[in-house]
């Protein structure tokens, strides 16, 4: 069983690792660096600088690099061991060491008692939800009612930020990067949002899913994430050994997806 103290490690060496990540880029940039490491004439930043010019800012992005490297060892020794880990994250295709660590240290499987409330936490729930404040250096709940996916302004993100911003941008474009079982969902879904968009083209009034691909896009990566996070709340939680609830529209509604996931890929 993964212990709170375990998580919390887990977190502050993602974190410290984004962090060093964060600074070798933006050293990189100044330096004139290419990912590949060569240097390059203009990279459009105003305080680029021959990285030759002033040899101790090489060596601290050197040394950054080095950190960051200690780091990711420290963290895959952290994860070596933990359930959830060894036996879902880590058979998931698309899925690596950072991913699984942002995953782990990031929700509380013993609070999710519900799919609707990990989806909820990552800022997929496009319904409404009631509104936090700050009053008094405390968070305060209201009877307001706001958007559970986007920031209003005036109160608290309903959501991790952090944890919405690496499911979709990183882990999404990695299930299909991978050819995840995942991305079926993706495409299927993505599919379905461009058979209707043609079928009502030229109509007035479009749906904002019928407007740009890019918005088709969004949505199935949304679709698709919320999928991985289904399976991941059953796999972690009978792992942990807690109970588990069906999905609401599987529990009330009577629909059933189809589990991909569970599909082998050529």
């Amino acid at each position: 069983m993964q212990s709170e103290e375990q998580r919390m490690r887990i977190k502050g060496i993602v974190r410290t690792i984004y962090d060093y990540q964060d600074i070798r880029i933006k050293m990189g940039n100044r330096l004139r660096f290419k990912k590949d490491g060569n240097d390059q004439k203009d990279n459009g930043t105003e305080m680029a600088i021959n990285a030759e010019d002033i040899p101790s800012l090489v060596d601290a992005y050197d040394d950054s690099k080095d950190i960051e490297e200690n780091l990711v060892k420290s963290l895959n020794k952290e994860l070596k061991g933990i359930p959830v880990y060894d036996k879902f994250l880590k058979q998931t295709k698309g899925i690596g060491p950072m991913m699984a660590a942002v995953i782990i240290s990031e929700y509380d499987i013993h609070k999710a008692h519900t799919i609707s409330a990990m989806v909820q936490f990552t800022g997929l729930n496009p319904g409404l939800v009631k509104g936090r404040k700050m009053k008094d250096g405390k968070v305060v709940v209201t009877d307001d009612m706001i958007r559970g996916d986007k920031l209003t302004a005036g109160y608290l993100a309903p959501y991790n930020a952090r944890l919405r911003t690496k499911m979709l941008g990183v882990l999404g474009s990695s299930f299909l990067k991978a050819k995840s079982p995942y991305a079926k969902f993706y495409y299927d879904y993505k599919n379905r949002l461009e058979n209707e968009a043609r079928e009502i083209e030229g109509r007035e009034g479009k749906m904002w899913n019928e407007t740009t691909a890019k918005h088709r896009h969004n949505a199935a990566i949304r679709f698709m994430m919320k999928a991985f996070i289904r399976d991941l709340y059953y796999a972690w939680r009978e792992i942990e050994g807690l109970p588990t609830r069906c999905p609401y529209e599987e529990e009330y509604l009577g629909i059933k997806h189809h589990d991909y996931s569970k599909e082998k890929t050529a």
